[in-house]
Formats: structure tokens, sequence, C-alpha cells
């Protein structure tokens, strides 16, 4: 068995950069992997402080075997899409909240994880 878990962050804004800082740093047996955002530029500038890969779509991350889950910091209403997907894709979820202002496309989203 592995000795850490390679963690995917999708967003870097505001509260992606809190999540980066503390899973490179403080949370013991996780590693910061890569990060995705809409804006490459923003990828890019998180990416480097952590030596890590930057994608502007989640989606190539969510198809990389080297990463087990994934820390959703994206805009709210983007949430509950990108659950499903990675649940879809095998990936262990971590989303920011809340996870959808409907509680019908909450339900969907945790019925796909």
């Amino acid at each position: 068995m592995s000795e850490h878990i390679n963690i995917a962050l999708f967003g870097a804004g505001r509260i992606g950069q809190v999540h980066a800082a503390n899973l490179a740093a403080s949370v013991p047996g996780a590693r910061l992997y890569a990060i995705a955002d809409v804006s490459v530029e923003a990828a890019t500038r998180c990416a480097e402080r952590y030596g890590i890969r930057a994608e502007s779509d989640y989606r190539r991350l969510l198809e990389d075997p080297q990463i087990q889950a994934v820390a959703i910091c994206t805009a709210t209403d983007t949430h509950a899409q990108i659950m499903v997907e990675a649940a879809q894709a095998g990936k262990h979820i971590f989303c920011e909240k809340p996870i959808a202002q409907r509680l019908d496309i909450i339900d969907t989203a945790l019925s796909a994880v």
C-alpha cells in the first residue's frame, strides 16, 4: 500500500488556495498532485508554488490513474456535476459546501457518490 494518497485540487481561487496549502503541508498521508482551474493562469500560479501539474480542464485529471482523490473547490454551481464525474471515475471526493443550491441536484450528486 502506498504511503500517500495523490489528490487533485479543482479550483485555484481563494478557498482552493487555502486547501492547496493545507494538503501540501498539513495533512499526513496526502500529496497535492495536481490542480485544475478554468483559468490556466490561476492553475499555473498555484501549481508552480507547489511544483505540481496544472490543467485548465479537471476532466484530464479525472482520467489520471495516479490520482486517487479530488478536492472540489470550484464555483458552487459546478460542484454537483464534478462530484458525479469524479464518482464515475472512481475517485474519493472532498467537496466544498454547499454541494448545490437545490435539493434535487444534491440528491443526484449524492446518489452518484
